[in-house]
């Protein structure tokens, strides 16, 4: 005579409920943030080219400022006049101090809207500023 309880073995299942939840969230946020980060790049200007250009990396509180052929200042797909600017970099220097600016300017562009883009930059504090170039293409030995 047996007194032992008979062992129920069950199968262990998976909580796919909570599984899908952080798939999806984890999707939303990578597609937010490309697309982000891919927005205030792709705005269609002519970068001059640099032997010393180099990729950067990302950080948080940067902004891009676009400097189109004709002397409009862009930021975040919206034209800017330079108080609006000094209003938009006076409140970045204040909300993520030490971030960067990086001024895209078309190759074309009039120097003067540049020189206009660092005064706002200097009277923010923003310390941190570099222009957008693209890599030189290696000449040919035959070319010149």
């Amino acid at each position: 005579m047996k007194f032992g309880r008979k062992l129920q073995e069950e199968a262990e299942t998976i909580q796919l409920a909570p599984l899908i939840d952080i798939v999806f969230l984890t999707l939303v946020f990578f597609l937010t943030v490309s697309a982000y980060t891919s927005m205030e790049s792709e705005i269609d200007i002519m970068l001059p080219t640099a032997s010393s250009a180099a990729p950067i990396e990302r950080t948080q509180g940067e902004i891009y400022i676009n400097v189109r052929e004709d002397g409009r200042i862009v930021l975040n797909n919206r034209e800017m006049s330079i108080p609006e600017l000094q209003d938009v970099l006076d409140r970045v220097a204040e909300l993520f101090p030490g971030g960067s600016v990086i001024i895209r300017g078309d190759r074309n562009a009039a120097l003067g809207q540049a020189i206009a883009v660092l005064d706002c930059c200097k009277n923010a504090d923003i310390a941190n500023v570099s222009f957008s170039a693209l890599t030189e293409e290696p000449k040919e030995a035959g070319a010149q």
